[in-house]
């Protein structure tokens, strides 16, 4: 372990300045926090699952989440894999704002979430050795588990405070790895947990996409020969990413967030296919986001005060459209 692990400069200064701008706006709304809330439950579970292989697509996993529908071309396992890690990413946000210290039933707790009706034991440790895909390190025994997981809990409150709180979260992210605990969902359990340093820190969930995979198990690779600088600097991008969507949202008034049109239309007289309609014909703003349209309330309500003074023309609407005039 290097006494001063060390990421890019620039990129801490810029992780320090956005920490402070999106402090200063603290307490967020409630609103923006649930919308946040929302957004990163889907976004997580997308990418935790594929960078672990999972096939379902963000908009399909938003789907299962959403609708609780079957995508067709995918196994079961796939769709308990979505299911599960939004179950444990609401665990790990709850556990965020608990005063409990991280404990070894914390951990087996959210790994249990992670693998419920996918392996026989969830929340065990693993009885046998495992192999890390794609990389040289070989874990420990299984017999050793027990013990490097007590003294990596140790080290979270102990040598770990020595560091500042990102690189503490990463370090403690490779060591986590290292041990692989488990049988199955080491990284999903590890990411969890990643977030959950970062949450009780006062920093967003990391947004690590599963685009940067490759990227990520060469810096891991890395890591394991005790060059941190390419991890840090990693998932120092990925909680930038989500220190960046926090302020976006703070930046935003509640009129101005982006909501999908079923939402937005559920206190109009109107449909969302008649806010669809609109927003194609270029009379409301909007734009579509992971293959549905969105648009806000301000435009919605710029758009009923411009059709009421006769700004704009109403227009002919389509012959077929029960909610004439547009």
């Amino acid at each position: 372990m290097p006494s001063s692990p060390r990421m890019d400069p620039r990129l801490a200064r810029r992780l320090t300045e956005k920490h402070a701008a999106l402090d200063a706006r603290r307490p967020l709304p409630p609103a923006t926090l649930r919308i946040l809330h929302a957004d990163l439950q889907v976004r997580l579970t997308f990418h935790s699952n594929a960078l672990e292989g999972n096939t379902l697509s963000l908009r399909e996993t938003h789907m299962v989440l959403e609708h609780g529908i079957t995508i067709g071309g995918h196994s079961l396992k796939e769709h308990l894999e979505v299911t599960n890690h939004a179950a444990a990413y609401d665990a790990m946000v709850a556990l965020a704002v608990a005063p409990t210290p991280i404990t070894i039933p914390t951990i087996l707790a959210l790994h249990r979430l992670v693998t419920d009706r996918i392996l026989d034991e969830p929340g065990q440790f693993r009885h046998g050795a495992v192999h890390i895909r794609g990389a040289q390190l070989t874990p420990p025994p299984a017999r050793e588990v027990p013990g490097l997981m007590d003294a990596w809990v140790a080290w979270l409150t102990a040598e770990g405070l020595q560091y500042e709180p990102v690189t503490r979260a990463v370090i403690a992210h490779h060591g986590f790895l290292a041990v692989h605990p488990f049988l199955d969902g080491n990284g999903r359990t590890a990411r969890l947990l990643l977030n959950l340093l970062l949450l009780r820190s006062g920093y967003p969930p990391a947004l690590l996409l599963h685009e940067w995979r490759l990227g990520y198990l060469e810096a891991l690779a890395q890591a394991d020969r005790g060059r941190y600088g390419p991890l840090l600097n990693l998932l120092g991008r990925a909680v930038e990413s989500g220190l960046d969507l926090y302020l976006e949202a703070c930046a935003a008034t509640p009129d101005d967030v982006w909501l999908p049109l079923a939402q937005l239309a559920a206190d109009t007289p109107h449909s969302a296919e008649y806010l669809a309609l609109l927003i194609r014909k270029g009379r409301l703003a909007g734009t579509k986001r992971d293959g549905r349209w969105q648009s806000t309330r301000a435009a919605l309500t710029r758009y009923e005060t411009e059709v009421a003074d006769g700004t704009i023309p109403r227009g002919r609407p389509p012959s077929h459209d029960p909610e004439a005039p547009v």
